[in-house]
């Protein structure tokens, strides 16, 4: 049995769940995470007990948690493109109709290693 810790604040798809188990086999195990982390600290608590970490995190966290010093987990996170639906709805932030756009999973992919490089303004 694979074990794999689900961080996001939305529910896993149908989708991503077929493509895990297309990658990992059938006798796998979603872990849901929703809390909000501050630090790769927090997934690597949240994950103790899983074997892959698939997250949704900010550049600097998942730097940090694919850094094989901090852990050595393997970290994936699902890859989407953004579809026209052909419908319109109206945006509440802005009271205007617009083309409404969902999310259709396409894959996944394991995180080797990201850098951030930042200067300070």
């Amino acid at each position: 049995m694979t074990k794999i810790l689900w961080l996001s604040r939305h529910g896993m798809t149908e989708e991503q769940e077929k493509d895990l188990k297309r990658i990992y086999g059938d006798d796998i195990v979603i872990k849901q995470y929703t809390a909000t982390v501050n630090g790769w600290q927090d997934v690597a608590e949240a994950g103790k007990d899983c074997d892959i970490l698939a997250v949704v995190l900010p550049p600097a966290i998942l730097a940090d948690l694919v850094n094989p010093k901090n852990n050595t987990k393997p970290v994936i996170r699902a890859i989407a493109n953004r579809v026209e639906t052909g419908k319109t709805i109206i945006n509440p932030a802005t009271g205007k109709e617009e083309k409404e756009f969902m999310f259709k999973h396409v894959g996944w992919e394991r995180v080797i290693k990201i850098e951030v490089i930042t200067e300070r303004l």
